[in-house]
């Protein structure tokens, strides 16, 4: 028997409000809300810690929700300033070589399980070797940290060749920590100059 059409027939979906006050869901790698209202980075909260969290982010300094490079080469320093008291500042250059190698090897681990990560922002591990590198051809002494700091992040945000080759052209983890070696060996080649200048004319 066949069925009497239905006198009221089901409207069509409604198109959304656009007038709705309801947050946009966050996307993965955003930064996300906390509870208390602060908004932080990170990887994608909602999945599970990547192998080497607070390394990557250097205990947390690559969580900063604006510029995390710049915060993470500063949390750097008071290791460097140690490093250096104790051992002298060649040894910084040495001791760079740990955090090289370990961030390599961890930002590959992360790459693998989220391939569409690129260049995470809150890896900072990589500024962390590469302020080291050039702070280790100075002396412990606050105006040429200061200088070094300064020369180091130019070059890592403005990229000269090499380091926008190694920032562009090579893929992966390696990448992710090549480009930041470049700027610190540019910042230390300028910082030798200086020195040499100052100690020829002063």
């Amino acid at each position: 028997m066949s069925r009497a059409p239905d006198p009221h027939p089901s409207s069509p979906a409604a198109p959304s409000d656009p007038q709705s006050h309801e947050p946009p869901p966050e996307t993965p790698h955003a930064p996300l809300l906390t509870a208390g209202g602060w908004r932080i980075g990170g990887p994608d909260w909602r999945k599970p810690w990547p192998k080497g969290l607070m390394f990557l982010t250097w205990f947390g300094a690559g969580f900063s929700y604006h510029a995390p490079g710049t915060v993470g080469s500063l949390n750097a320093l008071p290791m460097a300033v140690l490093i250096t008291w104790l051992g002298g500042k060649w040894w910084l250059g040495a001791a760079a070589i740990i955090p090289f190698i370990l961030g390599w090897v961890f930002t590959a681990r992360y790459l693998r399980e989220e391939p569409d990560a690129a260049d995470p922002q809150w890896i900072v591990i990589d500024e962390v070797v590469g302020l080291w590198i050039a702070l280790s051809v100075v002396p412990l002494n606050i105006v040429w940290y200061a200088l070094g700091f300064g020369l180091f992040r130019l070059f890592d945000i403005v990229k000269p060749w090499p380091v926008s080759w190694a920032d562009q052209k090579v893929p992966g983890a390696l990448g992710i920590m090549l480009d930041d070696v470049l700027a610190g060996l540019y910042a230390a080649g300028i910082l030798l100059v200086l020195q040499h200048l100052w100690d020829s004319y002063y």
